[in-house]
């Protein structure tokens, strides 16, 4: 009996689907820029997939993967399955059964909550690389390089504590949900999350685009580009 490859791998993978594989050409390619060309520090920048990413880097790294808004992309734009709840198709059929979040892979999923521990821990390290890159020269320099730094720090930030995790933990995990609705210092930092909350998915790609482009920065210094501006220096 002959064995037909193509059952064991998923029909999404078989089909033209221009977003899967440029998601996993420029994964592919940014894997190999960084273990290829690794970069830790150049002229007082430190660069942020090493500091201190790359000490725990499958911790922040399953954080993202696992966030609310990539895993609605992939479900729906990749995979195609499920497309959404209020979608009449969802991508369902007699081999394709939605199973809610029982399935394997939406039970690792579901480890995002305790993956955000890890990445709210790795905050600090951001803003340290911004305030290194202000003195690394001896003398308060503020050069366009540390603005882009200072941007990526803010957007994983916003990002993070715009997480629906974030927002379980600060008002949705209480038995007495009205308590904490009639008013106070709680009640209101949760109100400003939710208005964050709306915004995860732009944050979410946001802080993924900036990262990107302070790594490109960086090693576009280190290629000899003149692109660093000295904006303040005293």
């Amino acid at each position: 009996m002959k064995l037909d490859w193509r059952l064991l791998i998923p029909y999404e993978l078989l089909e033209p689907n221009w977003r899967l594989w440029s998601f996993v050409g420029i994964l592919t390619l940014g894997f190999w820029a960084l273990l290829a060309f690794p970069m830790a520090e150049f002229a007082g920048y430190i660069d942020p997939f090493y500091s201190p990413t790359i000490l725990i880097v499958p911790l922040p790294g399953a954080f993202r993967l696992t966030c609310y808004a990539y895993r609605k992309d992939y479900h729906r734009h990749i995979f195609n399955h499920p497309l959404g709840c209020a979608n009449a198709d969802r991508g369902e059929s007699a081999s394709r059964h939605y199973t809610g979040e029982r399935s394997a892979v939406f039970q690792l999923e579901n480890f995002h909550r305790y993956f955000m521990y890890a990445g709210i821990a790795i905050l600090p390290f951001f803003y340290y690389d911004f305030y290194h890159s202000l003195i690394s020269s001896g003398t308060f320099e503020l050069r366009l390089g540390s603005l882009l730094l200072l941007a990526n720090a803010i957007t994983l930030t916003g990002w993070t504590v715009s997480c629906h995790a974030f927002r379980h933990v600060i008002g949705g995990n209480v038995d007495c949900y009205s308590c904490v609705a009639a008013g106070g210092p709680r009640k209101d930092f949760y109100d400003r999350q939710s208005w964050l909350n709306k915004h995860h998915e732009a944050l979410a790609w946001i802080s993924l685009l900036t990262i990107i482009l302070v790594d490109l920065y960086l090693r576009g210094l280190a290629a000899g580009l003149p692109i660093d501006k000295t904006l303040l220096r005293f």
